[in-house]
Formats: structure tokens, C-alpha cells, sequence
């Protein structure tokens, strides 16, 4: 019986991402990726933004830069390739074998484009120790298909041609997809419940169960639309509160004695009317139906382990350590609206404000992101804490155009701190390169056919899977450097979804985490951002966040903690 192997075809030193993008074995008669659109169509499509010379395909993958250790190989080699700063084709294979994120990979792609700047595509998850870029380019994930769905035989369904009749135009994966792409995709797959398009030239069609996944491998199966190759996934969305170490926990629970976090401090902004409010997120102050996340599973761990204490301790309150991070968590029964629920924190049971206003409407019965618009909710008080950047990192002074992070420009997440009247200092925020720096992968929709409801989010990732990063949702994605003076916030961190990964049949398939925020509603957007300041006259001029300050010192000047 014919089977479908990973096997690139030759096209000089490099493989067109397109029609004969595979072979199959035994052979049948391939069509050229020009020949397909000539025959089917595809040459009516308007190529905007194509520079030219692009004009016989849009996107280039690389196949397989192998790893080709040097026999001299030393330390000095990983330090060079660690402090290149732009890749061009003399350096680009030292860059593959030296770099520690790259040569730690068995495979990886570099993905070229007429849209944008080239990026690396690794086929496996990247480690806390990795960063996301490798000589200032960014390090992508190589989305895959699920073998084992994958209808044997001569694949007829692979054919773009009558598919790529719905486009007018090769899709910018840099860019947000038109509402007309959007219904040309829900008429294309009926079933599906979302899209992801992915900078590096993929378009992963998401549907709610597996079982609609192998459907759509035996009647839609197109190789690629309108320049993008086509790849099928499972929406597998999970809710980013898992704990950790830096930060102040913030609490709806006045008494202090359950270990529950809901979200973390985002931003404090004035709004175009003149009320003040902090963002946080919508879900942790509502009932989520089932989310089976692994933080809810911890959380449901400690609870079990917090009565135990209680027992042993005559009932004692359990009491938040220093090392607890800062998130919000709702009092009492949790419905389906937000609104009315305190915020506390955590470490001193200082209650933050109300929210007075969510942009969502939950579901009750679905689970997220069901009824979710943007996850974003608004405290409210009249005596509204200021909130600043932690110590090294530049304050947020508006926000960013989407299309900037799109096009590649540096992004980190970073959580916010508010003055509490007490002195705190946080260690783990100082460190600015491994956990929280990121990369953008690209846009995200999901919809609901039911009640006619859509939403967006920029897609992106910060290496581990459980990094810091994993426990802030609410906090803002920036564009910048935390070296820079000042930076500006694009989104808020609300979810994250598992992206299986390039793989052979025979090997065990993997999973790499990517982060996901909500695009924001247009009065935020137009809301101005206030970003207080602790004054610190020790805090030397023209640093990066400072490992080598002395903590003693600036121990007795600092009045905050940060928000995860």
C-alpha cells in the first residue's frame, strides 16, 4: 500500500514549500508547484508586496541545515555565534552549528519570504537554557500533520487550485487576515473553529475535536492557500496561571489562607472619559468549564495540601511566602461575569479595587475561549495604586501598531509592580533575556457559529514551556528591548495553546507551548498609559537590568513588588 514519507524533493539546494513539497512512494506523477497555478487558477491571485524575483513562489524553505560539528569546535565558536547580530549566507551555517539553541536541534529550516525577513524553523520544543533568536533572527516552531489521519493513496485532495478560487491574493502572514479571508476560511472548513497564521508561512487550520481533524484529511485536504501551506491541528487552549517564584501574590481572599491566583497586575491607564483602571484578565475572576490545565490541577494539589496543613496547624491560616507570585483570584462563587469581585493582594491582604467593567461575556457550559472578546476586565477605586515597571526595565509610555511586532521588531513581556508601602525586592524580574524575552509566530482566530462571535490574538513564545512567563496572564506583551528607555505594550498575555510539532512517523510526535493575547478594544487602544516611577539615586545610568547592583542597598529604598 502506498505511504507517505518525509522525503524533500530537489530543487537545487533548496525545497519550494509548495505542490512537491513531499514524494510518495511509490511514485505518481508530480506537478510543479508553476504548473499548478496555471492549470488551476492560482495565476489570477494579486501578489502585492512581492519584491521582485519572488513572482515563482512566495515562500522557500531551506530543508534540513544539518548539524556538521567542527572538529576544532571550542567555546570561542559558541561565543561567536552567540554575539552575531545579522545572518547572511557566509554566516549562517556557523550560526546553525554553533549557536546552543541551534546545535542542540537534530533539524532545522531557515523559512525565506517575500513578506518579511527570514526566520529558523527547529522541530523540537526549546529548553529554559535557549533563547528565541540565534544571530538576530527569530526562532520559529515547524508546524506538522497527524500521520496517523493521513489517508494512504494518491493525494488527489492536495490539489490548491479550486481552493485558492476563494483568495484574491497571497495571504501576508505579517499582517491581520481580512473579514472576507476569515469567511472564505469558514466556508472552506465547515467544522474548524479557528486559524492560525504563522510568520514563517503556515496557515493551521484548528477544529474541536481529532476526529473532525481526520475528517477534513479525507475531504479537504489542500496543499496550500493562497501561498501558505496548509496544516491541521487540534484547539487545545490552556489558561497560563501556573506558579512562581518572583512577584506579589495578589488575592480575592481577604483571610489569606488558599493559594489561588486568578491573573497579575497589567497596566494602570486613564481612559478617553477620565476614570483610572488596572487591567487584568476576565477568566481568573470567572467560571471556566472545562479547563484541565495543568495549573488548575496544581491548584487543586495544593488545596489539598493547604488542609492538610491546616489540620496539623490547629486550623492556623496558611500564610502567602515571599516567594508566591502576584495574581488576582475572585471571593466566592464564581459565575459568568466578572463584574462586582474584588482584587486583593496577596502578601498583605490589601485590597487593590472592583472591577467595574469587562470587555467578555463568558460561557457558562463552554470552555474558553468561549464568549471571550478580548479577556481583559478593568479595576476600578477610588485610591488606585500607581503601577511601575520593575527595577532595569523602561517604562511603557503608549502603545504599539500590531503590524510593528508582525514585522519582526524586538517583543519581551514584562510584569508590573504597584506601592504598597512595602519594601520588596524581586531578583527574578532582573533578568530580562532568557524568560522574558519572545518572539512573535504570528495571528490567531477563533469563532463561534452559534452566536456569530469572533475574536483575534498575536501568537508568540518565550522558549520554556514552564518559564516564568507561563504564570502571567494579564501582564503586557512590549515592543523593545528592557535596555531601552522606553517601550510600548502591544497585548496582554490571556492564553496558550500547544503547537504540535514536525515530526517523522515513526517518532514520537511533540508539543512546543506558544503564548497567545487578545487583540485590544479601541478605548483601551486610545486610553493613555500611566507608568509611575520609584526614584532611586543609587540606580546607576545607561544599564541593562543590573545583576551586579547592590540588593542590600537598594534593598531599604524599594516600595513595591511585582505582579508576576
Amino acid at each position: 500500500m502506498p505511504t507517505l514519507t518525509l522525503t524533500p524533493t530537489s530543487v537545487s539546494s533548496r525545497t519550494v514549500l509548495s505542490a512537491d513539497r513531499f514524494k510518495v512512494q511509490p511514485e505518481f506523477e508530480k506537478t510543479i508547484y508553476n504548473t499548478l497555478r496555471e492549470t488551476n487558477g492560482f495565476h489570477e491571485l494579486v501578489i502585492t508586496n512581492v519584491p521582485p524575483g519572488w513572482e515563482d513562489f512566495l515562500w522557500e524553505v531551506e530543508e534540513d541545515l544539518p548539524y556538521s560539528p567542527s572538529k576544532d569546535g571550542s567555546k570561542a565558536d559558541t561565543f561567536r555565534a552567540e554575539s552575531i547580530t545579522s545572518v547572511d549566507q557566509q554566516n549562517e551555517r556557523f550560526v546553525r552549528n554553533h549557536h546552543p539553541t541551534l546545535s542542540s536541534k537534530k533539524r532545522v529550516w531557515v523559512s525565506e519570504s517575500g513578506f518579511g525577513e527570514a526566520v529558523w524553523l527547529v522541530d523540537s520544543p526549546i529548553t529554559g537554557s535557549e533563547g528565541v533568536y540565534a544571530g538576530g533572527r527569530p526562532i520559529h516552531y515547524y508546524p506538522w500533520d497527524y500521520w496517523e489521519y493521513i489517508p494512504t493513496g494518491i493525494l488527489t485532495p492536495r490539489s490548491p487550485g479550486k481552493y485558492n478560487q476563494h483568495f484574491d491574493r497571497y495571504i501576508n502572514p505579517r499582517r491581520l487576515l481580512r473579514p472576507t479571508d476569515l469567511d472564505s476560511l469558514r466556508e472552506l472548513f465547515p467544522e474548524a473553529v479557528g486559524v492560525e497564521v504563522l510568520i514563517a508561512g503556515f496557515i493551521v487550520v484548528l477544529f474541536k475535536h481529532v476526529q473532525y481533524v481526520h475528517h477534513a484529511y479525507t475531504q479537504i485536504w489542500p496543499l496550500e492557500l493562497a501561498g501558505l501551506r496548509v496544516y491541521f491541528d487540534v484547539a487545545r487552549y490552556q489558561l497560563t496561571t501556573t506558579p512562581i517564584e518572583s512577584g506579589l501574590g495578589v488575592s480575592a481572599d481577604v483571610g489569606g489562607q488558599h493559594d489561588t491566583r486568578a491573573g497579575c497586575l497589567g497596566l494602570k491607564v486613564q481612559l478617553q472619559n477620565g476614570s483610572c483602571a488596572i487591567t487584568t484578565v476576565t477568566h481568573g475572576f470567572v467560571h471556566c468549564p472545562g479547563d484541565s490545565t495543568p495549573a488548575n490541577m496544581m491548584h487543586l494539589f495544593r488545596l489539598m495540601v493547604d488542609k492538610a496543613k491546616k489540620s496539623l496547624m490547629r486550623y492556623l491560616p496558611v500564610k502567602f511566602g515571599d516567594s508566591d507570585g502576584p495574581f488576582i483570584v475572585p471571593k466566592g462563587v464564581l459565575t459568568n461575569s466578572p463584574v462586582g469581585r474584588d482584587a486583593w493582594l496577596a502578601l498583605n491582604n490589601r485590597k487593590l479595587g472592583t472591577i467595574t467593567r469587562t470587555y467578555d461575556q463568558p460561557s457558562y457550559i463552554k470552555p474558553y475561549p468561549a464568549g471571550y472578546s478580548h479577556d481583559l476586565s478593568l479595576i476600578s477605586d477610588p485610591a488606585l495604586p500607581d503601577l511601575v515597571s520593575p527595577p532595569g526595565y523602561p517604562s511603557i509610555t503608549g502603545w504599539a501598531d500590531y503590524s510593528a511586532a508582525l514585522d519582526g521588531q524586538e517583543v519581551y513581556v514584562v510584569c508590573h509592580q504597584t506601592n504598597v508601602g512595602r519594601w520588596r525586592m524581586i531578583k527574578g524580574n532582573l533578568d530580562s533575556t532568557l524568560f522574558t524575552r519572545a518572539a512573535v509566530l504570528g495571528t490567531g482566530y477563533t469563532w463561534n457559529r452559534e452566536d456569530k462571535s469572533q475574536n483575534a490574538f498575536l501568537l508568540w513564545h518565550t522558549g520554556a514551556e514552564y518559564a516564568p512567563a507561563d504564570g502571567w496572564p494579564g501582564a503586557p506583551l512590549c515592543l523593545g528591548r528592557p535596555s531601552d528607555t522606553a517601550a510600548k505594550a502591544v497585548v496582554f498575555q490571556n492564553f496558550q495553546r500547544p503547537c504540535l510539532l514536525v515530526s517523522q512517523p515513526e517518532v514520537e510526535k511533540q508539543d512546543a507551548m506558544i503564548k497567545a493575547g487578545f487583540l485590544l478594544p479601541q478605548d483601551i487602544k486610545n486610553s493613555t498609559i500611566l507608568s509611575g516611577e520609584i526614584e532611586n539615586p543609587n540606580k546607576p545610568f545607561n544599564t541593562l537590568p543590573a545583576a551586579n547592583w547592590n540588593l542590600g542597598e537598594l534593598e531599604s529604598q524599594r516600595r513595591s513588588f511585582s505582579a508576576i
